[in-house]
């Protein structure tokens, strides 16, 4: 199978680091930003870097990005920018325009553009700081519905030594189990700093007991989750 291929225009933080994820990940990737020292930090990084301006089109034209299978507009400063370079990929025929949101007037122009797949990754990481702030013990969470999310947790003190059927979280918390997250050695003193390693163990079964320091992958709602950890802290 051909390895998927991504433009991604802005080389600011997000669009740096979402360049070099998709690169780990397998893709080709083309990063285009129209500052010399943002390309010469990523080049070796990626497939391909260039210093253009996007808001000219037939620099745009030459680089097939119609044939790519999403270009990201992660330009982060003034969105005129990020308004015409997007104007620009409409009519050379790019399937996938993803967009960056910097302002609600950005937003609104964008929607107008008929642009759907809009980025916010400020409003995501102030979302995620909220629930860690507000809920101690949430590592991570992503919102399914208004109603319904996928928490990562650390396994409560309480949960230590329980199996999953001694804890009957479905029945008491309204709370499913989607994996269980286990570190596969603790740090010694001669690993310190490094980063931790976790096993998946898949789908836990009723059996599956709960030990000291996993992370606890799991679907529901956000106020059955604040009693579970508050019962069992």
């Amino acid at each position: 199978m051909a390895n998927k291929k991504f433009c991604v225009i802005g080389l600011g933080y997000f669009g740096l680091n979402l360049s070099l994820r998709l690169a780990e990940a397998g893709a080709e990737v083309l990063a285009i930003d129209n500052q010399q020292d943002k390309i010469d930090a990523i080049a070796d990084k990626v497939t391909h870097a260039v210093c253009m301006d996007t808001t000219d089109i037939r620099a745009l034209q030459s680089f097939g990005l119609q044939d790519m299978d999403a270009v990201i507009v992660a330009i982060g400063e003034g969105f005129e920018s990020s308004i015409m370079t997007t104007a620009h990929l409409q009519e050379i025929g790019v399937k996938r325009i993803l967009n960056r949101v910097t302002s609600p007037v950005h937003e609104r122009l964008l929607k107008l553009m008929s642009i759907e797949e809009l980025l916010v990754p400020e409003a995501e990481a102030a979302s995620h700081l909220a629930h860690r702030l507000m809920i101690p013990g949430i590592i991570e969470s992503f919102e399914i519905t208004q109603d319904y999310s996928i928490f990562e947790i650390e396994a409560p003190k309480r949960t230590t030594g329980k199996t999953l059927l001694d804890l009957n979280l479905r029945k008491e918390y309204s709370l499913n189990v989607v994996t269980i997250k286990r570190l596969k050695q603790k740090r010694g003193l001669l690993t310190k700093g490094e980063k931790e390693e976790y096993d998946v163990i898949g789908v836990p079964t009723p059996d599956t007991k709960i030990i000291n320091g996993d992370i606890l992958i799991l679907f529901g709602k956000e106020d059955k989750l604040k009693n579970f950890l508050e019962e069992n802290k």
